[in-house]
């Protein structure tokens, strides 16, 4: 019995992970490598070469058009992996680090699990002028597996060049073992694979991404599907001690009436100080006084016109992104712009062979704060508070992840908001995959006026006046890929007093239920590469099991010729309510496609038609929606990039000519890359909703993830002044601003 039960194990463990190749790496002289682009005898004579022959998208684990190799060797100090790619044309140019864009063009990537137990992966991509992308991969939940799971926002330390051959053209990648985490030790074992995208010359140029390792649709586990392993022997780490001193100044200026001076306040010195100290090679402690956390790169505006509830913007502060994927939650309990102004901040990360820990102190002197209800939510900016959030992940094995999370504010006199939850992830055999999280929120709230409203959600009311209740949410997750089938059932419940200070929860007070069926096929034809069909029907309901909501909705995606992604939308509401107002059988329609028919060009859009909830009526209402985007970047040459946006939206009444809204927001941004870390760029942006124009120019050199220098400004435009509207827009609002941030490391 016992062999049999031996036997079962061993069996299940096979078929669950992709059968590896190791590689037994033999240590090579720091001497011997040198970064210039060019594959050298010296480099490559101790490599292992990884072939990549599994094409993914466009093709399901055909056999791509063109061959590449990966190769892979280390020294004492750094692992190196380079690339040789045979190409029948090379698409490229130099990139600021991060840029999406170069997902587009000829590029090489390493996906590497330093702990072998699908965490996360780690993932650098690099081209031939150097330029870089890095982040970290979590399973995903996204729909029909759209979400990737990927982010760009955490930054690792490495170094990466290439060059054109005959051939095609080579890359070299060094990524030095100080910079990423792994278990504690000399002697190392990490899973790695490699890949590269390109345009495929043989399929009309379509972007092909190939892989070393085979896909596998039918697997829950996609971190998983890694096939070779290497091992590296007597390695060397020194334990970082980094400082990351800034200044920073800024000059304001403001103008109430037209034929006034704009008034500039005297200029603002800031100046602050961050450390990380590396206790041992998975213990971190991160700390920053008086940091500066100010966003230079403009948001994309959102058309939040019509929207019921706050909206949110990705993190892009580097002090908050580190770390990040442990705190990755299909609920938004966890928002990081919610400590928006700190004085005092400072992170622990403790990364173990079968366990992570991650612990965060912020000191906020500007709160921001949400009061979600049933169908809308309400915000305002508040005093300083005192915030912790910690969090706790036990990874059992590669498919069986547990966890624990509490976080923490509190306010000036006696308000509190506090957050406990737990969470699970198990993924079995045969595509099928289960996510649990629970929460569970004890609040007080401040007695203040960061909140002006008289309306009530049950029997406590909107604005702040020291009330306090609990509240708990769930959300549970059952679903099952396959290769052509995919499919989950959801459910969310969020009780009506349920509120996370330190997240995003903008409504509360429902009981949502989702089921999902998705059909795939990978023909990789000439005029059919891919499609996708999908249906979904959701319910929702309140607490008190009143109908919110019923809706049905069909999705249909197709590759075809010309690099076109066409993706169509159907949604039929049956039923669906918003504050007093209910309303039934209604029909909308969007659909969005991108196109890149050219190396230089890239054309996305956007269009939708229908009915649509007037949200924002105090009487909502039912109107004509009809709403149009669209993106167009060029490419002009090795440096220089455009892209002009435009995103139109109007709501027009049922019962006359008039609109509930109709605007737009018009978008141009420019820039020209110097070098991978030198770069020049201008964003203008006109909002008719609000009737505002502005220009943003910056200069920004990047060495290296974290010394930077900023040199930029903000001119505000109007109209309408106090005293005069304008033919002609005229600067209300002027700000001009430098930042010099400089890495120390010792």
């Amino acid at each position: 019995m016992r062999n049999s039960f031996f036997i079962f194990l061993l069996f299940t463990y096979a078929y669950c992970f992709p059968q590896q190749t190791v590689l037994n790496l033999k240590k090579t002289q720091n001497s011997e490598f040198l970064l210039d682009g060019i594959l050298s005898d010296s480099e490559l004579r101790n490599a292992f070469p990884i072939e990549i022959i599994y094409e993914h998208t466009p093709g399901y684990n055909t056999t791509p058009s063109y061959k590449t190799t990966g190769y892979v060797n280390y020294s004492e100090e750094f692992v190196y992996i380079a690339f040789k790619a045979y190409r029948d044309q090379v698409v490229a140019s130099i990139h600021s680090r991060d840029n999406i864009s170069l997902f587009s063009e000829d590029y090489v990537n390493i996906h590497i699990d330093t702990y072998g137990d699908a965490r996360n992966n780690l993932g650098f991509t690099a081209n031939i002028y150097g330029s870089q992308n890095d982040g970290v991969r979590v399973e995903s939940s996204g729909f029909g597996r759209q979400d990737s799971g990927w982010s760009l926002d955490p930054n690792f330390e490495w170094q990466s060049l290439g060059r054109l051959t005959d051939f095609g053209y080579e890359v070299e990648v060094m990524i030095p073992f100080s910079a990423i985490p792994f278990p504690n030790g000399k002697d190392q074992s990490w899973k790695i694979k490699v890949s590269t995208g390109y345009r495929d010359q043989k399929k009309q140029g379509l972007t092909v991404r190939a892989y070393s390792s085979k896909l596998d649709n039918d697997s829950s586990c996609k971190l998983c599907q890694i096939d070779h392993t290497i091992v590296m022997n007597d390695i060397s780490y020194k334990k970082n001690l980094d400082f990351l001193p800034y200044v920073s100044s800024n000059l304001s200026g403001f103008r109430e009436k037209f034929n006034d001076r704009v008034n500039y306040d005297s200029p603002k010195v800031n100046y602050g100080v961050g450390v990380n100290i590396e206790l041992n090679k998975n213990l971190s402690l991160e700390a920053t006084l008086n940091p500066d956390f100010s966003q230079v790169e403009a948001d994309v505006t959102k058309i939040d016109i019509n929207s019921p509830t706050a909206i949110n913007y990705p993190e892009r502060r580097p002090f908050f992104n580190r770390g990040i994927d442990v705190l990755d939650y299909t609920m938004d309990v966890i928002y990081s712009r919610s400590i928006n102004n700190p004085l005092f901040a400072s992170k622990i990360i403790n990364q173990g062979k079968k366990s992570r820990v991650y612990m965060l102190t912020a000191i906020d002197q500007d709160s921001p704060y949400i009061v979600p209800t049933q169908f809308e939510s309400f915000s305002g900016l508040g005093g300083k508070s005192f915030n912790n959030i910690l969090r706790y992940q036990n990874i059992i094995n590669s498919n069986i992840q547990v966890g624990a999370l509490a976080t923490n504010r509190l306010y000036e006199g006696d308000a509190y908001g506090n957050l406990i939850g737990l969470d699970g992830l198990l993924k079995l055999d045969g595509g099928w995959k289960f996510e649990l999280e629970y929460f569970k929120s004890l609040n007080r709230e401040p007695d203040a006026d960061w909140i002006d409203s008289n309306k009530k959600f049950g029997d406590y009311s909107v604005k702040l006046d020291g009330e306090s209740f609990n509240g708990n949410a769930v959300y549970s997750e059952i679903r099952r890929d396959t290769n052509t089938w995919r499919s989950f059932f959801r459910f969310t419940g969020i009780s009506p007093t349920f509120r996370a200070d330190n997240g995003f929860i903008v409504e509360n007070d429902l009981k949502r239920y989702e089921l999902w069926q998705g059909f795939y096929k990978y023909p990789d034809k000439k005029l059919l590469r891919n499609y996708r069909i999908s249906a979904r029907y959701d319910r929702e309901y309140s607490f008190s099991n009143k109908l919110k909501r019923s809706a049905f909705e069909a999705y249909f995606t197709i590759l075809t010729v010309l690099n076109t992604d066409i993706f169509y939308n159907y949604e039929h509401a049956f039923y669906d309510s918003h504050l007093v107002s209910e309303f039934e059988n209604f029909i909308s329609h969007n659909i969005r496609f991108s196109i890149k028919p050219f190396d230089f060009l890239n054309i996305q859009a956007g269009l939708g038609a229908g009915n649509e909830i007037a949200y924002r009526e105090e009487i909502p209402k039912l109107g004509d929606k009809f709403s149009f985007n669209t993106s167009i970047e060029v490419t002009l040459n090795n440096n220089l990039r455009i892209k002009p946006s435009v995103n139109f939206s109007k709501l027009k009444k049922l019962d006359s000519q008039e609109y509930f809204f109709d605007g737009y927001i018009a978008r141009f941004d420019i820039r020209y890359q110097f070098t991978n870390s030198l770069n020049l760029r201008v964003i203008s942006e006109y909002n008719e909703f609000s009737d505002q124009f502005f220009v943003q120019p910056l200069i920004s050199w990047r060495p290296n993830s974290d010394t930077i220098f900023y040199l930029g400004g903000n001119q505000n435009y109007i109209d309408q002044f106090i005293d005069y509207n304008s033919p002609n827009y005229r600067v209300n609002k002027s700000q001009f601003f430098l930042k010099f941030q400089y890495l120390i490391k010792s």
